[in-house]
């Protein structure tokens, strides 16, 4: 007996669709069996150095994992970070590496209990690993509900630094995140390269000495013009230091000014006052430009507190803990004499800049006769010695700075995306140039 049509349609249809069904059930094992395979074929990156500050880390990179190819520095922080999986608006996995220019006076375990707060989570398990030269205490935290973990590691490096590894993870799986975290620990290496000590001798020389030490007759003025290429005058800076005399806490000044002038004119008013150990300072800026106007006051405690408050469209404060080798850089000048003076030919320290950030800065000085190039860059027979000044910070600024046999500055070589000559001259001559600002340089010029 013959099944009837719709029987026989009925049964095709129940075993096309086991066949559907089968077909998913291989897919979603492949998928599952790819997913496996790349977390289990879990790369790393070469070492990606931080530059010249002895610092470097391999990161997760390949098999869907989208990662930065080198540090980048924003407020007082170098980071780099990689996140998986490639192209996902959630990634299930995030990995972070930051360097901290100021570290804070805490232990790892106040660290790990601040982390577990921020995310209401709970630290499940503490630890230590020795990785070459570092010693990293580490803590795993977890939130079970959200299926959500952290490895967290930290280690302190010399000159008040810092190094932080975090790994986050929102999925199951957990021995991923911890792969993760434990790879990045185990490419991390440091080795110090004595140059941030070297530039934190020379700033303690300049404390014990006294600022006022450096001041000819308690006053020094640095006026320059500066000028492109074709030699075209665009702009100027000027900065006046002098020890008021004054029976005060505060007693060294300074006021200063930087302009560009043009479509894009740039105008950055400071004022500095700081006492002669420089245990303690108060430095203002005032930055107006096509963006509009900001303010910045970054103050320094006696404590060794610093204290930066941005006034924009948003107040903003943010409080750090400047290291032995930092210095404001209006002591640019300073610097370079006592580094002469200690014989040190190659150093790093940190610059406190007007608006409040401190940048690592290397700086080699050279005898002008044993570099006839950079000697001929100076484009006179007047330099007697030549610095080399590079911003650590990313944004490709670096400087020759050229002295005459009298030990002053009289030629500033700028590079970024352009080359700027900045040539020494005098009040009278920028305010010449410049008659729109005569009355504030003049003014300044006599500053008691």
């Amino acid at each position: 007996m013959t099944a009837p049509m719709n029987d026989t349609h009925e049964t095709n249809k129940l075993g096309y669709d086991k066949i559907a069904l089968l077909g998913l059930f291989i897919a979603a094992l492949l998928m599952a069996r790819l997913v496996v395979m790349f977390k289990s074929g879990l790369e790393f990156s070469k070492p990606i150095p931080l530059s010249k500050l002895g610092l470097s880390v391999s990161m997760p990179s390949g098999r869907s994992w989208q990662s930065e190819k080198q540090w980048t520095y924003q407020e007082n922080i170098f980071s780099i970070s990689s996140i998986f999986p490639l192209g996902s608006k959630r990634p299930t996995t995030w990995a972070n590496c930051r360097y901290l220019l100021s570290a804070e006076t805490t232990t790892p375990q106040m660290r790990f209990e601040r982390t577990a707060a921020e995310f209401d989570a709970v630290i499940a398990e503490t630890n230590r690993t020795q990785i070459d030269t570092l010693t990293i205490d580490w803590t795993r935290i977890e939130k079970p509900e959200f299926l959500f973990t952290v490895f967290y590691g930290t280690a302190r490096l010399p000159d008040n630094r810092q190094l932080d590894i975090e790994v986050h993870h929102i999925a199951r799986d957990g021995q991923f995140a911890e792969r993760t975290f434990k790879g990045i620990l185990e490419s991390t290496r440091f080795e110090d390269n004595k140059l941030l000590g070297a530039g934190a001798e020379v700033i303690a020389e300049i404390k014990s000495k006294g600022l006022a030490g450096f001041l000819d007759n308690q006053n020094r003025q640095a006026f320059f013009l500066i000028k492109d290429t074709a030699k075209r005058t665009i702009g100027f800076t000027m900065d006046v230091l002098v020890d008021s005399g004054i029976d005060t806490r505060l007693n060294i000044r300074s006021a200063g000014l930087f302009y560009i002038r043009g479509q894009n004119s740039i105008e950055q008013v400071t004022s500095f006052q700081c006492s002669n150990n420089l245990d303690e300072f108060v430095y203002k800026s005032e930055l107006s430009g096509k963006l509009g106007r900001s303010g910045t006051e970054t103050t320094l405690n006696p404590t060794g507190v610093m204290t930066v408050r941005k006034f924009q469209a948003q107040f903003d404060e943010k409080t750090y803990r400047p290291g032995p080798a930092a210095i404001p850089d209006i002591f640019l000048d300073q610097l370079l004499l006592q580094m002469l003076e200690s014989g040190k030919k190659e150093m790093i320290i940190d610059f406190i800049e007007a608006n409040g950030k401190i940048i690592p800065t290397h700086i080699a000085v050279i005898e002008a006769t044993e570099n006839t190039s950079a000697q001929q860059a100076a484009d006179d027979d007047d330099a007697a010695y030549i610095f080399e000044l590079e911003l650590l910070d990313g944004r490709g600024f670096s400087e020759q700075i050229y002295l005459n046999d009298r030990k002053q500055a009289y030629k500033r070589l700028a590079r970024q995306d352009n080359i700027y000559i900045l040539e020494r001259t005098d009040a009278e001559s920028i305010a010449e140039e410049f008659p729109e600002h005569a009355e504030y340089v003049l003014r300044s010029n006599r500053m008691p």
